[in-house]
């Protein structure tokens, strides 16, 4: 995707076709300033009705269970849209189907970060998620061979691809 410097168009009639967009775009920048910083920080985007409401750089080191819940309460008070979050982070990737180590994971019976660093993969990771449902995931593993720090090859994942992401429009209080 060429980057020529303007946002998406956001049309309203199509909500999750314009989040999708954003999502895309955003996905394109976050992969080039990863290959041209080696580094990523966190950074959410969050999308009213009406288009893109605000960024907002995500402290470093802030707890993933702090951040849904801000992110959920920012929902429930603004009524958003959607929301898109970019941050590096560690993941599972499947090693085979019926893998028990993402069985484990998908059900909380195991946290990704209780892995040893062989059995789990760091990645730049964009994540989109509408009020109605949308959902899309890229993973991009990031790999680290001495100095030398690079993007392999990616995927974009469906919600029922994922192990384990907390929504941010569901469990409101």
């Amino acid at each position: 995707m060429k980057d020529n410097g303007t946002q998406p168009a956001w049309n309203p009639a199509d909500k999750l076709g314009s989040l999708e967009a954003y999502a895309e775009r955003l996905h394109g920048q976050a992969a080039s300033l990863f290959k041209r910083d080696k580094t990523h920080v966190s950074v959410l985007f969050l999308f009213s009705d009406e288009g893109l409401a605000s960024v907002n750089a995500v402290p470093a080191n802030t707890p993933p269970d702090a951040l849904v819940a801000g992110v959920r309460q920012a929902v429930r008070e603004h009524n958003l849209y959607g929301v898109i979050t970019i941050s590096e982070a560690w993941t599972y990737l499947l090693k085979r189907s019926g893998d028990h180590t993402a069985v484990q994971i998908m059900y909380g019976e195991m946290r990704v970060q209780d892995l040893k660093d062989e059995d789990r993969t760091e990645a730049l990771m964009v994540r989109m998620e509408s009020r109605d449902g949308g959902q899309l995931t890229w993973v991009d593993p990031i790999v680290r061979d001495g100095a030398d720090v690079r993007l392999g090859d990616g995927m974009v994942l469906p919600r029922e691809k994922c192990l384990k992401l907390e929504s941010f429009f569901s469990a409101n209080p």
